[in-house]
């Protein structure tokens, strides 16, 4: 049996990336012919990824090259390539194509993430499996939703929920959500991430951080920074921040570009505080304490 996995695969985002390999891990594993559906859509593209940079006088760009851009683009580079290196994908496909598709797969996955958040899509259907006829074929593993469908949307989205031979979703509210459009309660799963045992993520992670005591502060908000800075003057350690964006004072910024640095972070740290789903799980997996701020997407 050969399957399809769509989900939000190219983006430079390590969540993102993570629970992709998870469910083809876990989808090899078992024994089962996989492939990531290698599907553009402009939404995500919009998003994640960043254009080469173009020759320009303006210092104010030039600026926003240097201290953002680059290495931004270097990161979604990186995941790239290993991404086509740890899994095997299907031609590259955009929705105008994507039919094309429809019959070289015994059943189609989509999930996990927000792909059903309608929000970030731009309500794009295609992570409705739109495009497949046989419902037979058509299953969701840990679909998310996000934000609430407004009442045009859950007209939008009924009947393709509809045409599912199997729904699973990674929350209670989606789940909720769901039932009251099909009549039937979905179930309900664990992230994809979940899939992976807990040693052989620590298995990807490099050696970087290791020996090292810090607290790690990852996707931070104003409350996140200040519990930080309590917290790192009360057991006098240092704070690691994975931030992309404008320096944050009185800490260490840092800017992994690899997935082997970024678990590496998880994997040696002494506490966590984060703003971000997979930093949650991540610090989870790795028996790291942690306290959590949601930001967005209160579902989860």
């Amino acid at each position: 049996m050969k399957i399809g996995i769509l989900t939000f695969h190219d983006t430079s985002n390590f969540g993102s990336y993570l629970q992709t390999y998870g469910l083809y891990k876990k989808i090899k594993d078992l024994g089962y012919s996989c492939e990531v559906i290698d599907y553009q859509c402009n939404s995500i593209i919009e998003r994640e990824v960043i254009p080469p940079f173009k020759f320009t006088v303006n210092p104010r760009l030039v600026l926003i090259e240097l201290l953002f851009n680059r290495v931004r683009r270097k990161k979604y580079n990186n995941l790239l390539n290993l991404l086509y290196s740890m899994m095997s994908l299907s031609k590259r496909v955009e929705r105008s194509n994507i039919n094309t598709l429809a019959n070289s797969y015994d059943k189609f996955f989509v999930g996990s993430d927000i792909v059903w958040g309608l929000d970030i899509t731009k309500n794009d259907t295609t992570y409705f499996l739109d495009f497949v006829r046989d419902k037979n074929k058509k299953y969701a593993f840990a679909s998310s939703i996000g934000n609430p469908w407004s009442n045009d949307e859950k007209q939008l989205v009924s009947p393709y929920l509809k045409e599912f031979e199997g729904i699973a979703v990674r929350e209670n509210e989606s789940a909720d959500w769901i039932e009251e459009l099909i009549d039937k309660r979905p179930h309900v799963v664990c992230d994809p991430t979940m899939l992976i045992e807990a040693n052989e993520w620590s298995f990807l992670a490099s050696s970087k951080y290791k020996g090292e005591r810090f607290i790690l502060l990852y996707f931070p908000t104003k409350e996140s920074i200040k519990a930080a800075k309590i917290y790192s003057k009360k057991y006098n350690l240092p704070i690691y921040a994975i931030n992309y964006s404008l320096p944050i004072k009185g800490v260490k910024n840092i800017k992994p570009v690899t997935i082997a640095d970024f678990l590496s972070l998880f994997l040696n740290s002494t506490f966590v505080f984060t703003g971000s789903y997979h930093g949650m799980l991540f610090s989870v997996y790795f028996n790291r304490e942690f306290s959590y701020f949601n930001r967005a997407h209160k579902s989860r």
